[in-house]
Order: structure tokens, then sequence, then C-alpha cells
């Protein structure tokens, strides 16, 4: 049994919350295939007891040029509806399917894009009666139809839910934000009730935690404030050859080329 603390705003106090053991351990961030999941994810739901809700609200959803929006079905592991991909990306919205999108995600992204996600869908599965409200902010790069990618914002918030309180559908926006984020970084922010984000974030980053060594991720956290490897040896109380030596084997380990890189890539995988 996992304890997380969380704090009670009603009482302005610590107290305990305990979640029980994962009651889907068949599933996992760690899984590579997306659809493999979702096809998991429709598993646990009670397939005759759904509450239908209708499209046409969000039929009427306005859009600009800069966003779509669609809905997926989770009992079907499928979409149910789409609008707005052509202005978007430039793809008929009849091309438009789950894996045709996660096709779309940046290499470089769709890693760690996808354990955000599936980590978001296993809370929501296991704290049915605290996620009506949860919501899943998440940007990365998405390919257009002319090769070319964009950054977007990606907005998720439940859409319906069966007789157990459990989501079946997820309503999905995609806005882009290039103009004000031009960046590689995977930025996002899960909110929902009684969520311990430390520990949420650990369980995403894990998989990332052992590319450095210890003495690595010190001499990072130096290089971060933009010390000098006089300046790191004098700190650390070593040679400036060995911090020199070090960082060409951070560097190289990361596959960048400066510093700057270093950091983008240390942020987003949440090494610092």
């Amino acid at each position: 049994m996992i304890i997380f603390v969380v704090i009670d705003n009603k009482k302005n106090e610590e107290k305990n919350f305990i979640i029980k053991p994962n009651p889907f351990p068949f599933m996992s961030v760690d899984d590579k295939n997306m659809n493999d999941f979702l096809e998991q994810v429709a598993n646990t739901l009670e397939k005759n007891t759904l509450e239908k809700k209708s499209l046409k609200e969000i039929e009427s959803i306005p859009l600009s040029q800069n966003e779509c929006v669609y809905v997926v079905d989770f009992n079907q592991n499928k979409l149910v509806f789409n609008k707005g991909f052509y202005n978007l990306l430039g793809y008929d919205d009849k091309e438009i399917s789950i894996d045709f999108i996660e096709n779309l995600f940046h290499p470089d992204d769709v890693e760690l894009a996808n354990r955000i996600i599936k980590a978001s869908i296993l809370y929501c599965l296991d704290h049915p009666e605290n996620s009506s409200n949860n919501m899943l902010f998440i940007s990365f790069r998405l390919r257009k139809k002319d090769g070319t990618y964009i950054k977007i914002l990606s907005q998720s918030s439940i859409y319906d839910f069966d007789n157990t309180g459990r989501m079946t559908s997820t309503l999905i926006r995609f806005t882009d934000i290039s103009f004000i984020d031009n960046t590689k970084n995977v930025n996002w922010d899960f909110r929902a009730n009684n969520l311990n984000k430390k520990a949420f974030k650990e369980h995403i980053y894990k998989v990332y935690q052992n590319i450095f060594t210890g003495r690595e991720i010190e001499i990072i956290t130096e290089i971060e404030k933009g010390l000098t490897n006089k300046k790191i040896a004098e700190n650390l109380k070593i040679s400036e050859h060995t911090i020199a030596t070090h960082r060409k084997h951070i560097l190289k380990k990361a596959n960048c080329h400066n510093s700057e890189d270093l950091m983008i890539f240390c942020r987003g995988k949440g090494i610092i």
C-alpha cells in the first residue's frame, strides 16, 4: 500500500491520503504501444452500463484557424468525433484516427508525451470519485501535412463516464502555440483532486533517472547555474580537468552540443 501526503484545504492541515495498490497491474506507463494500452483501458470499463452523451454540443464548438478538436471513446478505442484538422494541420478530417494522430508526434516528443498521457489516464481510472474535473495540459510538436512541425497545446478533459464513475471518453483540443513557444520541451500540467504531484512526476520520469551518475547530476546542477569549469571544480573540490571530462561525457550521453541544449534535455526529462 502506498501512502501519499496531501493537503486538506478545508482543514488546512496535512493528512495521509491512502492509495490502494494498482488495480490495473497489466497496464503501465512503460508500455511502448499506445494502441495496446488503450485496448487494455477498454477492457477495464463496464461495456453495458455506459451513459451515452450526445455529441451535438461539441459539433457547434467554434474553432479558430489554429485549433482542432476530437473525442476519444475508450470503450471502442477510436475517435467518435473530430473537426478542424484540415485548418490546423492540412489533413482531411476523414483521415484522422488515434494511430494517425500518434504518428504525427515529433519522434523526440512521443515517448515522454505518451508516458504523461498514460499516467493521467491511469490516475483517472484509479480515482473515479475525484476525476470529474480533471484536466491535462501538454505541449509538444506535431507534424503538418507539408512535413513541418508546429508546437501545439493539447487540453484534455473527461467527456463521459460509466456507472462506476470511470471515464469512458475524453474531449481533446489542439491549439497552435508556435508563436509563443518554439522550444523542444514537452511541457505539461495535470490537474486532479488529491493528486500528489511530486509522486506523479517521479512516476513519469523514473525511466530517465539513471541516465547520469550522481556526480554527473551534481555537475549538471552547477552547469545550470551558468558556472565555469573552474568554479565548478572549486565548489565540488575536484580538478578542473575532471570537470571538463565529465562535461564531455554528459553532453555525449544527452546527445547535446552545448550547455543550453543540455539544460533543455535535462528539464524535459525531469532530471533538474
